[in-house]
């Protein structure tokens, strides 16, 4: 059996996450948590993730941008493929989910509430400097993503500096407005 382009590029680039030592990995986060802060202004309503392994952000991520703005959302994995959200309301709200992934507990929202908030942080492995996306494989967030008029709400994906690079892509991938590395923030 052959590996696809993306497959291949995910592993490689998982491993080099796994790579990365404690002490960095705790510099990148930092500078995750104070990048996604930098965006943010105390009125405004995020969506955002809440990172897994060696996903970037960290740890603190969520509770720093939830100290940031008004509201944030964090996505649950419902049945079908698709995301639902729900309001982030503290680290005692969240409750092992149906993937053994920290879920909050609350009211749940299709992903049409994406189209109310002001800015969408999302995880990736990689982003192409056109800003295409490549995620884990499984296509939540690009059918999340999918109905929403390109740019709003922007789309930031949280990435390693040395993983903006060209990325495989399918009719089906939806890019992002930016992406924020432990170097910064770019537009794109």
């Amino acid at each position: 059996m052959t590996t696809s382009p993306k497959a291949a590029l995910r592993a490689q680039l998982l491993q080099a996450r796994r790579t990365r030592s404690p002490e960095q990995r705790a510099r990148d986060n930092k500078a995750w948590c104070a990048g996604a802060r930098a965006l943010l202004t105390p009125t405004m309503r995020v969506a955002a993730y809440h990172p897994l392994g060696t996903e970037p952000g960290g740890p603190e991520l969520v509770d720093s941008i939830a100290a940031a703005c008004c509201e944030v959302f964090l996505p649950i994995s419902g049945t079908d493929g698709q995301l639902l959200w729900t309001l982030y309301d503290g680290p005692d709200a969240m409750r092992p989910g149906a993937l053994g992934i920290a879920e909050p507990v609350g009211q749940r929202h299709s992903s049409a509430v994406l189209a109310q908030l002001d800015l969408i942080l999302a995880p990736a492995m990689a982003v192409s400097p056109s800003g295409m996306r490549l995620g884990k494989g499984a296509g939540y967030y690009d059918r999340a993503l999918a109905p929403l008029p390109s740019g709003r709400p922007p789309v930031v994906a949280l990435v390693h500096s040395t993983e903006v690079c060209e990325v495989p892509t399918e009719d089906h991938d939806r890019p992002v407005d930016g992406v924020l590395t432990e170097r910064g923030m770019s537009w794109l």
